[in-house]
Parts: structure tokens; sequence; C-alpha cells
């Protein structure tokens, strides 16, 4: 199956960015807020650049499979940076050029939406995490909550449609689009901790 084909090939780039992004820190429940808005900043960014870029390189019926509109998660993201008093205008100033890709065509889009789909599904778990830390008893933590009763249903609509519509043909596509969304995802957060630390 092609997921486990992406899970394999991501393995070290998942590993190198869970340190990036703080993982220790959220399951010991010792994050910081300023630590939270770099996870914050490094996610708008990302999906800001690359969310509708992905869903609409989709043919329709995958769109139709996928309910895509209901995976857009950037407008949660922008409630939280809100809600932590962050300026959307700072971080749309960091130099992010490297982030101009073109995903085209159903392979490149799963490939990079397996990545975006798998952090939706950790993030049940640090949603959890990070309502036991005190320091965000009064967060609403939109984002790692976006999916709510829907995060499995979703997330098994979205493997089946991984593994089941793209051609064996295609499957190096769908890994190096996976494999450079974690790469992206690294650089952004390093380009962010560099700006706002």
């Amino acid at each position: 199956m092609l997921q486990e084909i992406l899970k394999a090939a991501t393995k070290d780039h998942h590993d190198e960015l869970e340190s990036l992004m703080f993982v220790n820190e959220i399951m010991n429940k010792t994050l910081s807020l300023q630590q939270y808005k770099t996870l914050l900043a490094t996610n708008y960014i990302i999906h800001s650049a690359l969310e509708s870029q992905l869903h609409d390189s989709l043919d329709q019926d995958l769109k139709d499979q996928l309910d895509i509109e209901n995976r857009n998660k950037l407008a949660v993201l922008e409630q939280d940076l809100s809600d932590m008093g962050m300026d959307k205008n700072e971080l749309d100033a960091i130099d992010l050029s490297f982030l101009h890709l073109d995903y085209t065509g159903n392979a490149a889009a799963l490939g990079a939406m397996y990545v975006l789909e798998g952090a939706t599904l950790g993030g049940h778990v640090i949603n959890k995490k990070l309502k036991a830390n005190p320091a965000f008893e009064d967060l609403a933590l939109h984002y790692y909550g976006v999916y709510d009763k829907n995060l499995m249903p979703n997330w098994l609509t979205f493997v089946k449609v991984l593994n089941t519509s793209i051609p064996a043909a295609d499957y190096n596509v769908a890994r190096d689009s996976a494999v450079k969304m974690f790469s992206l995802i690294a650089e952004v957060s390093k380009a962010v901790k560099a700006s706002i630390n």
C-alpha cells in the first residue's frame, strides 16, 4: 500500500521534524507559550502557502471523495494566531521564497497531503497534552482539534483515497512529494525560529 511506502520513506524526516516541533516538550507538558507561537506560525505559513494549491491540484472526483472543503485548516490557524495576539503580517513578511513549489496532479498533491493529514491526526494527542499543561488552560486550540469527531473518519477516508487512487507508476511522485513536504516544514520552522524568537 502506498501509505506504508510513504511512512517508510519519510521516517527519518518525521523524526527530525518532531525534534524541531518540540514534541518532547509537548509530551512532558512543559511546552512554553513562546514555543507554541513557533508551532502556530510554522503551521500557519505552510497552510497559507500551500493548502489551497494542494487542494486545487486534485481532480474533482478526489475532491468530492475527500470532502475537500472541510479539510481547510487555514481559518482555524488564523483564529489561533488571533488568540495569541500574533500578527499575520509579520509572519507573511518572513522570507519564504523556497515555498513556491508546483504541486500538480493527484499523486503530488496526495503525497504532500499525507504529511498534513498525518499532522492533523497527531494533533489529537497534542491537543490532550496541551490541555493538561497549565499554561494552555485558557486557549481554545482550534487547529489541534480541527476535525473534532470527524478525525478518524477523515483519516480513514484519506488513507483509502491515497491507497486506491494513485497508479503504481506514480508512487515515486507521491513519495518525493511527501519527503519534500517534510523538508519544507522543517525549513519553515527554522525560519520562524530565527524571525520571531
